[in-house]
């Protein structure tokens, strides 16, 4: 069976990736999200995850990323790509690093996102590094998916993850 190292961005959207990608890889759960802001969601975020899933897990690098997005943190659609470039990147590095199959990310289950553009920019980033991308789409199961996550009882974020959306909600 193939390997895909899968970024996964919080509980919720790495909880839906066992029922339509396991039947096709071997999932390796990668944890890299320097966005998250304060550190104590960051530790909410990753402490549900780990109850769900073996984690490869990379640094908490919060100034890094901010780094990246300080002169454009106010124009979300230019902040956000940013971000997913910010954080694909780093999955196909350690994709190669680890000799997997694939990369994606959770990020493509959220509607939330912009798929388009991570599509394309992983594709991108495939050829640069010399790793394959993984695009799929599956966010017409996304809500019930976040039912039977909830019914769970373990925590939900209420927002993408940066100071920035959190005061956009």
């Amino acid at each position: 069976m193939k390997t895909i190292l899968l970024h996964t961005c919080c509980g919720p959207c790495g909880f839906s990736t066992p029922k339509f990608l396991s039947d096709i890889f071997d999932i390796k759960y990668y944890w890299y999200n320097p966005n998250i802001q304060p550190l104590s969601e960051y530790e909410k975020r990753l402490s549900t995850a780990k109850e769900l899933f073996s984690l490869i897990i990379d640094e908490y690098n919060n100034k890094l990323w901010m780094e990246k997005v300080n002169d454009i943190c106010h124009q979300k659609d230019r902040r956000c790509v940013e971000c997913y470039r910010l954080r694909l990147m780093k999955t196909a590095q350690k994709s190669k690093e680890l000799k997997t199959d694939f990369f994606s990310t959770t990020l493509l289950i959220s509607p939330y996102q912009q798929h388009d553009i991570l599509r394309k920019m992983g594709e991108d980033i495939a050829r640069q590094v010399g790793v394959n991308f993984y695009y799929y789409d599956v966010c017409p199961d996304f809500y019930k998916n976040l039912k039977e996550f909830k019914k769970l009882g373990l925590y939900t974020q209420k927002y993408c993850g940066c100071a920035f959306s959190k005061n956009e909600k």
